[in-house]
């Protein structure tokens, strides 16, 4: 598998899992992450409502809150074994990130029409309950 199809696999995985705001929420989706140490101080209040949200979530579904947490340790190991690699991913997630945030800007038509049509995605590979949303 090239180089090229891995990162975009991970981009994509990635991109679902940190809820890139592509979809809305729903009652079996799992909450926002929390955005670290810097975000809670400046939003208290929103990372105590996150964190609830977050219990709320995993007593509901434990299979699927220990995927999250397995695919977390996973990721966690791959980036100790290859830090360079790692990085190189997540700058071009950055990358992607800002691309698609600019495009909404300029055409929010577009941008509502394409989370529209990934909500349509996502519920066909995993059936009920949708993304998280940003």
């Amino acid at each position: 598998m090239s180089l090229h199809k891995i990162l975009l696999g991970l981009t994509a995985s990635a991109g679902l899992l940190l809820g890139t705001g592509l979809a809305l929420a729903e009652d079996a989706a799992p909450p926002p992450p929390v955005r670290g140490p810097a975000f809670c101080k400046e939003n208290p209040g929103k990372c105590e409502e996150a964190r609830a949200k977050h219990e709320a979530f995993c007593k509901e579904n434990p299979e699927k809150c220990e995927q999250m947490k397995q695919k977390r340790a996973e990721r966690r190991e791959f980036c100790k074994q290859n830090p360079e690699k790692c990085e190189e991913q997540r700058a071009a997630m950055k990358q992607r990130r800002a691309e698609m945030r600019a495009q909404c800007e300029a055409d929010p038509a577009k941008c509502d029409e394409k989370k529209k049509q990934a909500r349509e995605r996502w519920q066909e590979h995993h059936g009920s309950g949708s993304p998280t949303a940003p």
